[in-house]
C-alpha cells in the first residue's frame, strides 16, 4: 500500500498582529487529509516568498 505525505509552509495573512508580522504555519498531508499547526513563529509578510513557500534572507 502506497501513503502519500507532503509538507508545505504558508503564512496567514489574515491574522497579522499590530506590529506587522504574520503567523507561519505548516500543513501536513497525508493521503489527502490535512492538517494545519502553527509554527509559533512570526515574519513579516514583505519578507515571505510565496510561491517558494519560504523566508527570504538569512537572517
Amino acid at each position: 500500500m502506497n501513503k502519500t505525505f507532503n509538507l508545505l509552509f504558508f503564512i496567514k495573512k489574515n491574522k497579522i498582529r499590530t506590529n506587522g508580522t504574520a503567523p507561519i504555519y505548516l500543513r501536513i498531508t497525508i493521503d489527502g487529509k490535512a492538517a494545519d499547526i502553527a509554527a509559533k513563529r512570526y515574519i513579516d509578510p514583505k519578507k515571505w516568498d510565496v510561491k517558494a513557500h519560504k523566508a527570504l534572507g538569512n537572517s
